[in-house]
C-alpha cells in the first residue's frame, strides 16, 4: 500500500488564502520555536512600556511605515518581542490585528485567511514558501534571528527569491551581516545595560561541580543570592543541581534543560522562588527565560557546537563564544545591583574586550532538506542566495540519492516525494509511514516523534520488560506505550486531538530514567502524524514484542530510508560504532542515524543508534548486478564466467562467478586470457611472499 498524506500545516483553500490577502499584504512573524511563537502571541496582546518603546518607539514607527526593511538588536528586558504588535499595527494600519498561529500543535484553519498577522515555526514557514502562500506583498518579521538553524536561513533565502520586506530582532549579535544580507535600511540598537549596575566579573579555572563547593554556597546562603548556572549538557545540568541539592538543602535547587517542561521551574520565571535559590540551565534552554531575582550568573565556557565538514554536522566541543557570553552575562551584567558573573574557562577572557560577532550558520549542513525544498519550487540550489555557501559535492550527492529513492524525478518532486514532504517528521520516517500498513502504524507514528532513546532517557535508566533487543526504536516505543497505557487517555489541546498524560506519570518516569517532556512532545507528533493521514488517533497501545521488531525489520529493510552500518562500518568503508547507550548489538547491520562528534582530539567519529536488521532479510532484499564475463581456468568445459556482485545499497555482500555456457569469441577470450595472464604472477609472488 501507499498512503496520500495531507499537510495539515498549509492553508486549507490555498486560493482563498492568496485571494484575501490584505492589500497591505499580511505580517507573517517568523518564530525558532513553538514556544516562542506561544510568548509572541500574548505579546500580541499585551500593552506594555518598555526601554525600546522610550528610546526608540517613534523610529520604530516611522521605519515600520516606510516600506523598507530594518533590524532590532535589543539586550535582554528590554522588550522587543514587545515590539511586534506596534510595528505589525503600523504595517496593516489598523490596531484591530487578526492573529493566528500555526505550529505542530495548531494546525491551519479555514479561518486562517481572516488573519493579518500569522505567527509561525521556521519549518511550517518554509512549508509555506513550497506552497506559494507567502506573497511578495507580505512582511517577514522574523524573531530571534540569532538563533540560526537551517530551517531558518532557507527561509531566509526563500523571502529573498520572493521579494519580501524583512523585519528582523536579534539579541546580542553583530548585526552587519543581517543587514546587509537583507537590505536593512536601518538597524535599531537598545539596551536596558546601566553602568552604575556593572557586574563583578571574574574568570575561575575550576570545573562547575568544583567551583560549587561549600564557601561559596555558604555565601549564597548568607546572602540570600539568586543564581543561575549555564552549562553546556544535560547531564551536567542535572549533576549540578544534584550535588548543591544533597549539601545544602537550604538551597531552593532546580534545573532546566530542553528535555523538561517549562512548568519545572515555574515559580523561578513568576517570581514566587524564595531566594537563596540555585538553578542549573543549559544554554539553550535559558535563552528565552526571564529569571526574577537573579543576581549571580557562572558560566561553564563550553558548548557542543555543530562544525560543517564535508556536508556533515560533526559534534564538537568549543568554547563559547562573545555572543553567548554576552548574552548570558547580560542576565546580570548591568540589570542588576551587586550582580556577580563567573567565567569558569581554562582560557584568558577579557571581559570587557568582548564585542558582539556574527552569527553561526547551519545550512551548509542540511544538504538533503536544500535538495528537497529545490525540487518542491522547481529551482536550481544556485538559484537561491543563501545566507551561507552551501557544500556542492554534499548537495550533489544529496539529490543523487533522493532521485535514486523516487522522491525527486527529473528535478521535481515526484508524486512519492510529495506524499512524503506532507508528512511532519523527518524523511526517514515519512517514507516508512507512506509504506507502513494500519497494523504498524502506531509503532511508526511514536518512533517517528521521538528524536532518539538517548535524548529519550536519563543517563540512569531503567528498561526493566520494555527492552526489545536490537532496537533501540522498539524500545523507545515500548516507554511511550507503557506511559500511556498506565497514565494516558485522549484528550484535546486547541480542539485538536491528541494522547494526553496525568500528573502521576512524574513518579513513574523518575523510577524509569524517563523525560516526561519526551513524552509529551512525541504525543504532539504522533497526533499530527495521524490527521496527516486522516486515521484517528488509537486508544490503546500494545507493547512492541519481537514480531514486531521482525515485522519493522522487514518494512525498513525493503525501503532503508535510514543511514546504514554493517560490522561497524558504512558502505564506503569509513568506521562507524553502535553507540553506547544503544541497545542494538556491535555487528550485523544497523539502520538508524548516524550522528558524527569529534573526539577529545577533534578527530571527527561516528556513532549509530537504531534497529538490527537479520542479514536474511537484506539479502532478500538485495539486487544482483551482473558484471563483466571473465577467464576462469578452473572450469573445464567452459572457462569464461560472469561476475555477478550482490549488493544492497552501496555495500556489496558477495561477489560470484556465474559459469557461461559457450565461450566468447576467439578475440575476446584471448583477450580475457591475456588478462587473467598479467594479473595472475602478482597474485602467486603476494602468496609466495606470505609463505615466507
Amino acid at each position: 500500500m501507499r498512503r496520500s498524506p495531507t499537510d495539515r500545516y498549509l492553508p486549507p483553500d490555498h486560493d482563498a488564502f492568496v485571494a484575501a490577502d490584505p492589500p497591505t499584504g499580511r505580517v507573517i512573524v517568523i518564530a525558532p520555536t513553538r514556544a516562542a511563537c506561544e510568548t509572541i502571541e500574548l505579546a500580541m496582546g499585551l500593552h506594555l512600556d518598555t526601554v525600546l518603546e522610550r528610546t526608540h518607539g517613534a523610529e520604530l514607527r516611522t521605519l515600520a511605515a516606510g516600506g523598507k526593511g530594518f533590524g532590532i538588536v535589543a539586550g535582554t528586558g528590554t522588550g522587543k518581542t514587545l515590539a511586534i504588535r506596534p510595528i505589525a499595527e503600523t504595517i496593516l494600519g489598523t490596531t484591530a490585528l487578526r492573529v493566528g498561529v500555526v505550529n505542530r500543535e495548531r494546525e491551519a484553519t479555514p479561518e486562517t485567511p481572516t488573519w493579518t498577522v500569522v505567527i509561525v515555526t521556521t519549518g511550517i514557514a518554509r512549508r509555506w514558501f513550497q506552497d506559494g502562500d507567502i506573497l511578495p506583498t507580505d512582511t517577514l518579521l522574523v524573531d530571534e534571528i540569532h538563533q540560526t538553524s537551517a530551517e531558518l536561513e532557507l527561509c531566509l533565502a526563500l523571502g529573498k527569491r520572493v521579494g519580501c520586506r524583512f523585519i528582523w530582532l536579534s539579541a546580542t549579535v553583530d548585526p552587519r551581516f543581517f543587514a546587509r544580507y537583507l537590505s536593512a535600511a536601518a538597524v535599531l540598537e537598545s539596551s536596558a545595560f546601566d553602568p552604575a549596575k556593572a557586574a563583578d566579573v571574574r574568570v575561575v579555572r575550576k570545573d562547575p561541580v568544583e567551583f560549587l563547593d561549600d564557601r561559596f554556597l555558604r555565601d549564597v546562603v548568607h546572602k540570600g543570592r539568586g543564581v543561575g548556572v549555564f552549562l553546556p549538557t544535560r547531564a551536567g545540568v542535572e549533576q549540578a543541581a544534584g550535588v548543591v541539592g544533597e549539601r545544602f538543602q537550604r538551597i531552593t535547587v532546580a534545573f532546566y534543560h530542553g528535555g523538561e517542561p517549562i512548568r519545572v521551574i515555574r515559580p523561578f520565571l513568576d517570581g514566587t522562588v524564595t531566594k537563596p535559590y540555585l538553578l542549573t540551565m543549559t544554554a539553550a534552554g535559558q535563552s528565552a527565560l526571564n529569571v526574577h531575582g537573579l543576581d549571580t550568573v557562572v558560566i561553564d565556557d563550553t558548548r557542543f557546537a555543530n562544525v560543517i565538514e564535508h556536508g556533515r554536522n560533526v559534534l564538537t566541543r568549543v568554547h563559547l563564544g562573545a555572543n553567548e557570553i554576552l548574552q548570558m552575562a547580560g542576565r546580570v551584567h548591568g540589570r542588576v545591583a551587586g550582580g556577580r558573573v563567573f567565567l569558569l574557562s581554562d582560557r584568558d577572557i577579557d571581559f570587557g574586550s568582548l564585542r558582539p560577532v556574527p552569527p553561526e550558520f547551519q545550512l551548509a549542513g542540511d544538504s538533503e532538506r536544500v535538495a528537497l525544498t529545490c525540487a518542491a519550487l522547481g529551482v536550481r540550489a544556485d538559484d537561491l542566495e543563501l545566507p551561507v555557501a552551501l557544500d556542492a559535492r554534499a548537495y550533489r550527492e544529496a539529490l543523487a540519492l533522493l532521485t535514486g529513492r523516487g522522491i525527486i524525478a527529473h528535478d521535481r518532486l515526484s508524486d512519492y516525494g510529495r506524499a512524503v514532504e506532507a508528512l511532519p517528521v523527518d524523511r526517514s520516517w515519512a517514507e516508512l509511514i507512506v509504506h507502513g500498513d494500519d497494523a504498524i502504524l502506531p509503532h511508526l507514528a511514536v518512533m517517528s516523534s521521538i528524536e532518539s532513546l538517548h535524548r529519550m532517557t536519563r543517563e540512569e535508566r531503567n528498561l526493566n520488560g520494555l527492552l526489545i533487543a536490537g532496537s533501540d526504536h522498539l524500545t523507545a516505543y515500548n516507554v511511550y506505550a507503557e506511559a500511556f497505557t498506565r497514565f494516558g487517555a485522549i484528550g484535546e489541546v486547541y480542539g485538536l486531538p491528541r494522547h494526553m498524560f496525568d500528573e502521576d506519570i512524574h513518579e513513574w518516569a523518575e523510577w524509569r530514567g524517563v523525560l516526561v517532556k519526551a513524552l509529551e512532545d512525541a504525543a504532539l507528533a504522533m497526533g499530527s502524524v495521524y490527521r496527516s493521514v486522516g486515521l484517528p488517533l488509537p486508544t490503546a497501545m500494545p507493547t512492541a514484542t519481537d514480531a514486531t521488531l521482525r515485522a519493522f525489520a522487514d518494512l525498513v529493510a525493503a525501503i532503508m530510508p535510514f543511514d546504514l552500518v554493517i560490522d561497524e562500518a558504512t558502505a564506503d568503508g569509513h568506521p562507524a560504532r553502535v553507540s553506547r547507550s544503544s541497545v542494538c548489538g556491535s555487528w550485523g547491520a544497523v539502520a538508524g542515524n548516524l550522528r558524527y562528534f569529534a573526539d577529545r582530539w577533534g578527530t571527527p567519529r561516528a556513532a549509530i543508534e537504531g534497529t538490527q536488521i537479520p542479514m536474511d532479510l537484506i539479502r532478500k532484499d538485495a539486487t544482483r548486478t551482473v558484471g563483466n564475463i571473465v577467464y576462469a581456468p578452473g572450469r573445464r568445459a567452459v572457462p569464461f564466467a560472469r561476475e555477478v556482485n550482490v549488493g544492497y545499497f552501496g555495500f556489496t555482500l558477495e561477489r560470484e562467478l556465474e559459469p557461461l555456457d559457450a565461450a566468447p569469441a576467439p578475440d575476446v577470450a584471448t583477450r580475457l586470457k591475456r588478462e587473467y595472464t598479467a594479473r595472475r604472477p602478482r597474485q602467486t609472488h603476494k602468496r609466495r611472499k606470505r609463505r615466507r
